[in-house]
C-alpha cells in the first residue's frame, strides 16, 4: 500500500500543503516579529538622537541636583511618543547601571543587565538587536558637567507574542481545510493516472529483462497514449545504443592495452577503476583489488591528498604544471629506478545509476630523457671545471711573469713553462672532446685496413719503452696461440690500446708488472692488459667508463689525465662492435679486456 501511486500522491499533496503553510507561517511569524522590532529601535533611535528635543531636555535635566526626578517627568510626558504601556517602560540609571528611578520602580529594582545596558555602560548607545532574547532594549548614556546616566527603555514583546498567536491559530485552521481538500482531490487524481500507467508498467518491466521485441499497446491519444509511443521507439534505440556502447568498450579496452604508458583510474572513493597491461607491469602485484588512491600517491610521492570536498595539493606545493583543461602534470617521479611523469585528470563515470568523478592517472616512462639531461649537466659541468683549472694556472703564471720584470730568469722559465705544460693539458682535453663528439655524431673519419695486431702492440711497447724505465715497470706481451690479422682502424686501436698501457703505467707503483695478452677465439681478438697498480674501489668500477669520471681527481690531475681516455676507449671500441670491460681490486691490480670482432667497418 505505502508503495503505490495513490498513496505517493495522497502523501504529495499533503506533504506539499504542510510545507507551503509551513513556510507561509514561518514568514507571516517572522516578519512579524521583525517587524516590531524594527519598529521598535527606529521609534527609539528617532526619539534619542542627539539633535532631537527629548535628548536636549534629558540633557539638561542632568544639571539639577535631582536630575532623576526630573527626567522621569520629562520621559513621562513624551511616554506616548516612546509608547510606553503596560509592556514597554523606562527607566533612568546611574553610569554604572544602578537604578533611579523609571515608570516600574519594582521592575526596575530586578532589571538584569544585558548586553545593551553594558554598552552604554561603557560610554557607548546599547541598540544591539538580539535575535532570541525574548525582549527588545534600548540604552542611551547621557554625559553631562557635573553628571552622568543612562536610559534605558525595555519592551517585553508581550503585545508582539499574543499576535503571533492568534496568527498561528489561523494558520493551523488553514492547514487542517487543506489537509482535508488535498486528500479528496488525491484519490481523484490518483484514479485517472494510475489505470493507464499500469500497462505501461509491465511492457517496460519485460523490455528491462531485455525482450526487446515485445510491443506495447498504444489505447489512447491524450499524454499517456504519447508516452506509450515514444516508449516503443525509445526501446528500438536503446537496443542500438547498447550495441554501440559495446562496441565503443571494446575498442576503447584495445586502445589502452596498446598503450605503452600506464594508466590507472580510481573512484571518487579511492579505489581502482581501471588500468592497463603497462600498469600492470609497472607496479605488479601491488596494484590489486585493496590498491587505493593514497597509495598510488605515496609510491610515487605525488603530493595529493583525498579529502571530502575532493583531491586536493598539499600545502606549499608549487613544482607542479596545469594545463587548461585542469590536468596537473608532475615531473621527474622516481619509483622502481625509472623515472616517470604523472599526468592526473579527471574521469567521469557512473556507478550506480550515478554519475561521479575520479581520477585518471596516466605515467609517462621518461628515464631515458632525464639520464640524457643529466648527462648533459654532468658534462657541462665538467667541461667547465676541466677548462678552468688549466686557465687559471696559466693565467696565473702570466701575471706573476708580467708583475715582476726583473724576475730571475730561472724562475721565469718555470712560469713560463707552467703555462706551456698547462696550455698543452688544455689542448689535450679540447682533442679529446673533439673525439668524443665526432663519435657522438657519427662524424669520425675512418681508415679501415687490414694489420697485424701483435705487431702493432710490439710497436706501440717498443714507443713507450722511456715511459715503461722511468717507472722503473716489467712490461711483457704474450700471444696465446696464434692470432690472425684484423680488419678495422688501425690508428684508432692502437689509441685505445696506448690509452689502456697508459693508465696502467700510471696507476702502478714503481717498479710493477704489466702484462699484455692477446688471443682469439670465435672470429673474435683479445687483448687483455692486467697490472698490479693499485686498484679500483667496486663502488667506482661502474662509472669508470664515464667521461670526466676520476677515482682519484687531486692524482689524477698529477698525471695530467683528463678523464676522457676509457670513455674515448669505449666508444672507439664499440664503433667496432666490440666490447671493453673492467676487472679490479683494491690494492691487487687491474685487468682491462678489449674484444674486437676479426672484420668490422664502423663507417
Amino acid at each position: 500500500m505505502f508503495r503505490s501511486l495513490y498513496f505517493k500522491i495522497v502523501l504529495i499533496l499533503i506533504v506539499f500543503i504542510l510545507t507551503v503553510m509551513c513556510v507561509v507561517s514561518t514568514v507571516l511569524l517572522g516578519s512579524v516579529s521583525s517587524f516590531y522590532t524594527d519598529q521598535f529601535l527606529e521609534q527609539m533611535e528617532e526619539s534619542f538622537q542627539p539633535s532631537s528635543l527629548l535628548y536636549t531636555e534629558l540633557r539638561d535635566a542632568l544639571r539639577a541636583p535631582d536630575f532623576a526626578r526630573e527626567q522621569k517627568a520629562i520621559l513621562r510626558s513624551y511616554a506616548s511618543i516612546l509608547g510606553i504601556d503596560q509592556y514597554r517602560n523606562y527607566y533612568i540609571l546611574a553610569a554604572d547601571g544602578t537604578m533611579l528611578a523609571g515608570s516600574d520602580e519594582e521592575l526596575g529594582a530586578s532589571l538584569p543587565i544585558t548586553p545593551n545596558l553594558l554598552t552604554a555602560i561603557g560610554g557607548e548607545t546599547g541598540s544591539r538587536r538580539l535575535g532570541n532574547a525574548g525582549y527588545a532594549d534600548y540604552a542611551v548614556r547621557m554625559d553631562g558637567d557635573d553628571a552622568s546616566c543612562i536610559v534605558y527603555v525595555k519592551d517585553t514583546l508581550e503585545e508582539m507574542n499574543q499576535l503571533n498567536s492568534r496568527l498561528f491559530s489561523i494558520i493551523l485552521l488553514t492547514l487542517a481545510a487543506g489537509l482535508l481538500i488535498a486528500i479528496l482531490l488525491s484519490f481523484f487524481l490518483a484514479r485517472a493516472i494510475t489505470a493507464p500507467i499500469q500497462s505501461l508498467t509491465v511492457g517496460a518491466q519485460l523490455i528491462a529483462s531485455g525482450q526487446f521485441s515485445h510491443e506495447i499497446d498504444v489505447h489512447s491519444h491524450d499524454e499517456i497514449g504519447v508516452l506509450t509511443d515514444t516508449f516503443n521507439n525509445m526501446k528500438d534505440v536503446l537496443r542500438n545504443t547498447l550495441l554501440e556502447i559495446d562496441g565503443e568498450k571494446t575498442k576503447l579496452e584495445t586502445v589502452l592495452s596498446c598503450i605503452s604508458d600506464a594508466i590507472v583510474a580510481f573512484t571518487d572513493g579511492g579505489a581502482v577503476l581501471h588500468f592497463n597491461e603497462s600498469a600492470k607491469e609497472l607496479f605488479g602485484t601491488a596494484l590489486g583489488d585493496s590498491f587505493t588512491m593514497e597509495q598510488f600517491f605515496e609510491l610515487l610521492d605525488i603530493p595529493m591528498e583525498r579529502r571530502q570536498k575532493g583531491i586536493v595539493l598539499s600545502a606549499g606545493v608549487r613544482d607542479v604544471e596545469r594545463s587548461e583543461d585542469g590536468t596537473l602534470t608532475f615531473r621527474d617521479k622516481v619509483y622502481s629506478e625509472r623515472v616517470f611523469d604523472v599526468s592526473l585528470g579527471r574521469i567521469r563515470y557512473i556507478a550506480g545509476n550515478v554519475k561521479r568523478v575520479g581520477l585518471i592517472a596516466v605515467i609517462h616512462d621518461v628515464t631515458a630523457r632525464f639520464e640524457l639531461d643529466k648527462s648533459r649537466r654532468e658534462f657541462v659541468a665538467n667541461v667547465s671545471h676541466e677548462l678552468r683549472t688549466p686557465l687559471t694556472s696559466i693565467k696565473g703564471a702570466c701575471e706573476t711573469v708580467m708583475e715582476d720584470p726583473e724576475m730571475p730568469e730561472e724562475t721565469r722559465r718555470y712560469f713560463l713553462d707552467m703555462a706551456l705544460t698547462e696550455s698543452d693539458r688544455m689542448t689535450r682535453i679540447v682533442s679529446d672532446l673533439l673525439v668524443l663528439s665526432r663519435l657522438d655524431n657519427k662524424r669520425t673519419q675512418w681508415k679501415i685496413e687490414t694489420f697485424d695486431l701483435c705487431r702493432s702492440i710490439t710497436r706501440l711497447m717498443e714507443v713507450m719503452r722511456q715511459e715503461f724505465e722511468a717507472r722503473r715497470h716489467t712490461v711483457t706481451f704474450t700471444p696465446e696461440g696464434e692470432i690472425p690479422p684484423i680488419t678495422a682502424d688501425k690508428e684508432r686501436i692502437e689509441q685505445v690500446i696506448i690509452n689502456i698501457v697508459s693508465n696502467a703505467v700510471k696507476y702502478t707503483p714503481e717498479g710493477g708488472r704489466i702484462r699484455i695478452t692477446a688471443s682469439y677465439a670465435d672470429e673474435h681478438v683479445t687483448v687483455a692488459v692486467a697490472d698490479n697498480g693499485i686498484g679500483i674501489p667496486e663502488e667506482d668500477q661502474k662509472h669508470i667508463f664515464e667521461r670526466f669520471y676520476r677515482v682519484e681527481k687531486s692524482r689524477t690531475s698529477e698525471t695530467g689525465g683528463t678523464g676522457l681516455g676509457l670513455a674515448i676507449a669505449r666508444e672507439l671500441v664499440e664503433a667496432h662492435k666490440g666490447t671493453i670491460a673492467i676487472k679490479s681490486k683494491l690494492g691487487a691490480g687491474t685487468t682491462v679486456t678489449i674484444t674486437l670482432p676479426r672484420v668490422s667497418d664502423p663507417s
